[in-house]
């Protein structure tokens, strides 16, 4: 079963790595081609008008080319101007000279009058190729309407000469002034057209940002799913140690206390009976000495693993830290370690033990104090911090703890001192989560050590196992 799930969860892991690598792939695709695609619906549209500009530029040239052979009038050939003009879509046909003066017009009151200024018309710059730009048509006071202007030379005799056409030597003369044609299409399709697109494109683009976004989204949670499930089941290992501790307790602590008992009662016993200096008074010392020392051990097991029962009350954080340390304070002077603290007068009262905050302290301080040994400081600070809780910080100025040691420090039974039991800090944290609190380490190896602790103000005693 432990397996499967081992199994599971590699095959969870590696698809939280794929899958998000293909979304962005598959995303960056969607918008590349949404990219490329943008414009085509109407640059096609684009295209159909100038091809129909141009069918009507030639379709007029060839209706000239055969006025002109029959000696076509000016009026036959601003009649034929007109008509073609009633094509669908065409605002209106203009031809003009070289200074922009229209000669036909498919409006007749406007030949004779200017189209275009001279200085236009050399911007404009007409050729042999149709040319276009966008303009706007004002009509009669109402909003002005999107057009698509189509001009280039206007050439009525060229294919009459490649013919061999015979035309009147009029007719040539007047025909032969340069002369530029003009057609005005409606273009609020056209317009109209890339307003959609734009707006599909934009529609498209932020669907994909959206998915971009939700999928990255996704991935960051389920990321931090999986750290707070791996810290969840740290969490449960823990507890289950503790819980076998606490079982491994009840059952030694009993037959490892009355024997205690007697071994040090005879250590006593001999020591009395044995002349000071002597190598018996000496050994009937360590007898005691190490007797004590493993009841401690017992004393600080069951600690770690019984039912802690809170005795919460409002608490003032300031007057508890001055206490402890007032009780370490003669072994600090004894070792030249100074004592800092600064109380905090707006901070508000805790509810907490008193009593076991004050071992809490008393612990962090003892570890200062063997991790300093001569001549250094220790610092207690104390301040609000968000979420309703406070922080306690303990720093001091000893030779600190190893990076690859940082994680281990509050597992029972881990220790880097010869004569350490390796419960301390984990009395410590215990004691700090049955207050609903938490308490974290830092440490810079050689230059001291930090501890905090975060206390919610309102404590409610956690439920545990045992």
């Amino acid at each position: 079963m432990r397996d499967m799930r081992q199994h599971k969860d590699a095959v969870a892991r590696w698809l939280s790595g794929v899958l998000p690598a293909a979304i962005l792939v598959l995303v960056g695709l969607f918008s590349v081609m949404t990219l490329r695609d943008y414009g085509r619906e109407s640059d096609a549209a684009r295209q159909t008008l100038l091809e129909k500009g141009s069918v009507l530029i030639r379709a007029l040239e060839s209706g000239s080319r055969v006025g002109m052979g029959m000696r076509m009038h000016h009026a036959q050939q601003q009649t034929l101007l007109e008509e073609m003009a009633g094509q669908p879509g065409v605002l209106w046909f203009a031809i003009t000279d070289e200074r922009g003066n229209i000669i036909t017009h498919s409006d007749p009151g406007r030949v004779g009058k200017s189209l275009y200024s001279a200085n236009e018309m050399r911007q404009l710059n007409p050729g042999d190729e149709e040319r276009w730009r966008p303009i706007a048509i004002q009509q009669n006071g109402e909003e002005p309407t999107p057009a698509l202007e189509i001009y280039r030379q206007f050439q009525p005799m060229q294919a009459s000469k490649e013919h061999g056409m015979r035309s009147m030597p009029r007719c040539e003369e007047a025909a032969s002034a340069p002369q530029t044609i003009f057609i005005a299409f409606d273009a609020s399709d056209l317009v109209a057209t890339q307003a959609r697109e734009w707006r599909n494109t934009v529609i498209v683009l932020s669907a994909l940002a959206g998915v971009l976004l939700a999928t990255m989204l996704s991935y960051f949670l389920y990321r931090r799913y999986l750290r707070s499930r791996q810290l969840l089941q740290d969490e449960m290992k823990r507890k289950e140690k503790l819980v076998a501790l606490g079982h491994l307790a009840a059952g030694v602590a009993h037959e490892i206390r009355n024997p205690l008992s007697s071994i040090k009662g005879l250590a006593k016993y001999f020591a009395e009976r044995s002349p000071k200096g002597g190598e018996s008074y000496e050994l009937a010392q360590v007898m005691a000495k190490e007797a004590d020392r493993l009841n401690r051990v017992v004393s600080e097991l069951l600690e770690l693993v019984r039912p802690t029962h809170l005795t919460l009350q409002a608490v003032d954080l300031n007057d508890i830290i001055t206490h402890s340390l007032q009780l370490v304070s003669q072994d600090a002077r004894s070792r030249a370690i100074q004592l800092k603290f600064t109380a905090n007068v707006s901070l508000p009262a805790v509810q907490a033990d008193p009593d076991r905050l004050t071992q809490v302290l008393l612990n962090l301080y003892l570890n200062a104090i063997q991790a300093i040994g001569h001549q250094g400081v220790i610092t207690v600070e104390v301040g609000e911090c968000t979420g309703d809780r406070v922080k306690i910080v303990v720093s001091d100025s000893g030779k600190g703890i190893a990076a690859e040691d940082l994680d281990a420090i509050f597992t029972p039974y881990f220790t880097t001192k010869a004569d350490g039991t390796g419960l301390g800090l984990a009395v410590v944290q215990n004691i700090v989560e049955q207050h609903g609190g938490t308490i974290q380490a830092t440490s810079i190896p050689g230059k001291g050590a930090v501890f905090t602790l975060y206390l919610p103000i309102k404590a409610r005693e956690q439920d545990r196992q045992g």
